[in-house]
């Protein structure tokens, strides 16, 4: 085996494992602040704005739901616009997103009984899913990537 198939194996390696590290490490802190969130109380709010916020970005440009709510917890009104834990998730999926809180509606608001200014609508993190599902469809594809090198460079 010549040395410049030996360094592209271990760059392989060496990418599969920093990338899986990293998402491995935003799933694990997704899941923990899951867990945390659904120990947090509840409360009734009320949703004063809901719409779609088209950005723009190097890849073109996606949809975001915007939900932004009011809620009180022991006398004092707070507001906030944070749907679910974990990072924004916008795309096909933003219209049912403010489908789901028109304005005036009344929403269970869960927040932290430490911090009642921290509070979501959602307990569980979209992204958790496509993330998994992410991780599963690089691994693959890296996994596939080694024999088509092996057998390219083997010719």
């Amino acid at each position: 085996m010549n040395t410049e198939l030996l360094l592209t194996f271990a760059t392989i390696g060496c990418v599969f494992l920093v990338l899986n590290a990293i998402f491995l490490g935003i799933i694990s802190f997704m899941r923990t602040r899951m867990a945390a969130v659904s120990q947090w109380h509840s409360t009734i709010g009320t949703v004063l704005n809901s719409h779609l916020e088209r950005r723009s970005s190097d890849d073109g440009s996606t949809n975001y739901p915007v939900v932004q709510y009011s809620y009180q917890v022991g006398g004092q009104t707070y507001q906030s616009a944070k749907l679910a834990p974990g990072p924004e998730v916008g795309g096909t999926g933003a219209g049912r997103v403010v489908a789901r809180y028109p304005v005036g509606a009344q929403v269970m608001v869960f927040y932290d009984p430490q911090n009642p200014s921290d509070a979501v609508l959602e307990r569980k993190a979209p992204a958790l899913g496509v993330m998994v599902f992410l991780l599963v469809v690089f691994d693959l594809a890296l996994c596939a990537a080694v024999p088509i090198i092996w057998f390219t460079a083997a010719r």
